[in-house]
């Protein structure tokens, strides 16, 4: 189970990375074979399952999102912590309220995510 300080620093981190808009530093913290489940990639990709696969595909994703959106802004406001997971809730891009929970492999990687967005 991660420690609330290790947790606070990795979403600091986590943050910083998609904040800086630096492709291979948000992809850092992803396994090679990553599932990466969210809305906006139904949305910005036009496909219904909301699903990419891999590290090739999330790096897609991302730069897509990177090129949509300016300016990139989290505002955490909590974050939970499971056994091999954490949820960080917090204030997107245009102000909706995120739930995104990421899964931890044994090293320590994000091998799954599920977004989850507030109506």
């Amino acid at each position: 189970m991660l420690t609330m300080e290790k947790t606070a620093d990795y979403v600091k981190h986590w943050v910083a990375a998609f904040e800086s808009k630096d492709l291979d530093r948000v992809l850092a913290f992803y396994t090679e074979d990553v599932i990466f489940h969210s809305p906006l990639i139904a949305r910005l990709s036009h496909d219904p399952s909301g699903t990419v696969q891999g590290k090739a595909a999330l790096r897609t994703y991302v730069k897509k999102g990177f090129d949509v959106f300016d300016h990139i802004k989290f505002t955490v406001l909590d974050v939970l912590r499971g056994v091999d997971s954490i949820a960080i809730h917090y204030k997107s891009i245009t102000g909706t309220r995120v739930v995104e929970v990421l899964f931890f492999d044994k090293d320590g990687l994000v091998r799954e995510s599920y977004v989850h967005y507030a109506s």
